[in-house]
């Protein structure tokens, strides 16, 4: 009964965990979506910072043959201190159209700014990206750690380049100013942990720029680059920049993209053209709710709904306990009403014991007296035909003054008193049944046993006597049955057919043995008056129905039929049409 019970209330609890465990999931994605966009919009912003910067200095009108170290030094002199004062400028470069730089100045430390050798740079891919840069448009190259000489400077400087193209007062393009503007700061910004929740920063190939869950930045650029990114970012459902948030492995992701190819920002310029971005340095910002954090989450729902199924079961024990021990109460008491009752029931099954046996006698003299009754029918009748058959050739025989036909007639005599010798030892035969109270079952032929039968009509003594009995025993003429019904059977038939036949035709009774659904049947065909089955149907096999009354009979005949047929599970049906003839179809 508890477990009963408390099945339904545990598929409930399952239900209303996972339902509110997504309501709960849900609820962390939203806020998780809101901390990566402060994110983004943060980044944004710093970049656009970078963009004001580089669009102030590429709008400058710069004079003809500009040379920072020569002559045109002066120009640049009123801008050198706004340069050393922007402390996220690493360095700040001109190059000319070859791809050599003409300025260099690289800042040391904080606040101080030193104007450096100058260097070819014609192979950097941001160079070369800059050189086919038209007005009014910007390259932002990829975040990367500054490399002096072909090495990487130590300690890391992660730094971002912004290359615009610069112009003289003739709008003639004399170069390309170049900006390195300091990363770390903001990398330091962007994977500073939100709630307890890991901030990735990738590149476009998915390299881990920056991380909360390290401490170097870019550390792909790093020596040990194969071993250092083991493990950084424990995910293989980053693969798109699309924006999107979902849960695998038990972590939340939520991930936004920062591509600023092909924008346009409008800085305030003096030909108020927008600045076109051109860049491939496009930024995925991944933010990772752990599972423990997701855990730490979840266990309130799971200590309430844990308390629930506490009470719960507490309450189900309870109430089992009460409903079991009221089940004994009832039990004991149903046990000594039961203990009361058996005195009654004993006197109710002698009572039903005696019962039994006075139906039993009453079903058996029931069943003594049909048979009596069907015994007393089948002396009369089937006795009747052959003592009238002897009879008449009785009388013929004082008749006839011809010796040569009293002669013939004598041995048909002997043939009906053969056939009465034979009934009375059927009767014989009968009366030991009735005193075995079982019938005896015989292996008969049938032909021999019709030929026989036919021979107790006068009908069917001569040949020219205008009635035929036709057998057709191919498919079978051996059978086990009770002889004593089958004959009496097949005499009710036989007489039958000679008492209904038509006096326009030479009139026939034909029996027909067949195999139907591997069973003997036994068709047995007149072509006597028939019978309206329409109107008669349902009386046909019933005792004292009569259908033709110009001719004389007890209706008992075809009663009889059944009812020794159905004794040994045999069935009959009817076939009849008025005028045309019957046929019977017995399957034993």
């Amino acid at each position: 009964m508890f477990i009963g019970l408390y099945v339904p209330l545990f598929a409930l609890t399952l239900f209303l965990y996972h339902s509110q465990k997504a309501e709960q999931i849900d609820a962390i994605m939203e806020r998780q979506i809101r901390a990566n966009t402060m994110k983004k919009v943060s980044f944004e912003e710093k970049y656009l910072s970078f963009l004001r910067n580089i669009q102030y200095w590429a709008n400058l009108k710069y004079p003809k043959n500009f040379d920072p170290l020569a002559e045109h030094s002066s120009f640049l002199n009123s801008y050198l201190e706004l340069i050393e004062y922007i402390t996220i400028y690493d360095q700040f470069r001109f190059i000319d159209l070859e791809g050599k730089e003409f300025f260099r100045a690289q800042r040391v430390g904080n606040d101080t700014l030193i104007i450096n050798p100058l260097q070819d740079k014609n192979q950097h891919t941001y160079v070369k990206a800059g050189l086919q840069l038209k007005k009014n448009q910007i390259y932002l190259s990829q975040i990367s750690l500054n490399k002096e000489n072909g090495k990487i400077e130590i300690p890391h400087k992660p730094v971002m380049r912004a290359v615009a193209p610069i112009f003289d007062i003739d709008e003639n393009q004399i170069g390309l100013v170049v900006i390195n503007f300091k990363m770390k700061k903001m990398l330091d910004q962007i994977k500073s942990r939100v709630e307890e929740k890991n901030i990735y920063l990738l590149d476009e190939n998915f390299k881990v720029i920056t991380a909360s869950t390290i401490e170097e930045d870019l550390p792909y650029e790093s020596e040990n680059k194969n071993s250092y990114l083991d493990g950084i970012l424990n995910t293989k459902a980053i693969t798109h920049f699309r924006d999107s948030t979902f849960v695998e492995n038990g972590h939340i992701w939520s991930q936004q993209s920062i591509n600023l190819n092909g924008k346009t920002f409008t800085f305030g310029s003096q030909s108020n053209l927008p600045t076109e971005v051109v860049t491939q340095a496009n930024l995925l910002l991944a933010l990772e709710v752990p599972p423990r954090v997701v855990e730490a989450e979840l266990l309130p729902l799971f200590r309430s709904l844990f308390m629930f199924n506490i009470f719960a079961i507490a309450g189900l024990l309870i109430l089992c306990y009460v409903f079991q021990k009221k089940k004994i109460e009832k039990e004991q008491f149903y046990k000594e009403l039961e203990g009361k009752n058996i005195l009654l029931t004993r006197s109710k099954d002698k009572l039903e014991e005696n019962n039994k046996k006075v139906k039993k006698i009453n079903n058996s003299l029931e069943i003594r007296n049909k048979q009596l009754s069907d015994f007393n029918y089948l002396i009369s009748h089937n006795l009747r035909s052959p003592v009238t058959s002897m009879s008449v050739i009785v009388e013929m025989i004082q008749n006839e003054k011809n010796p040569e036909v009293q002669q013939q007639l004598l041995p048909k005599l002997n043939q009906v008193a053969t056939s009465i010798t034979h009934l009375t030892e059927d009767i014989n035969d009968y009366v030991s049944i009735l005193d075995n109270k079982e019938l005896k079952i015989d292996n008969i032929d049938l032909e021999n046993l019709v030929e026989e039968i036919k021979h107790e009509f006068t009908e069917t003594l001569f040949e020219y006597s205008g009635f035929k009995v036709l057998l057709d025993l191919k498919t079978w003429k051996n059978i086990s049955y009770s002889k004593f019904y089958l004959q009496s059977i097949i005499h009710n038939f036989i007489s039958n057919a000679i008492k209904y036949k038509r006096s326009d035709v030479e009139a026939y009774i034909e029996f027909e043995s067949a195999i139907e659904n591997d069973q003997k049947v036994l068709y047995v065909r007149d072509n006597g008056i028939g019978l309206d089955l329409d109107r008669h149907g349902e009386s046909v096999f019933k005792l004292y129905k009569r259908f033709h009354r110009n001719v004389s009979g007890k209706g008992m005949g075809l009663f009889l039929v059944k009812s020794q047929l159905e004794a040994l599970n045999a069935t009959i049906t009817i076939d009849s049409k008025v005028g045309i003839g019957t046929t019977f179809k017995i399957i034993f």
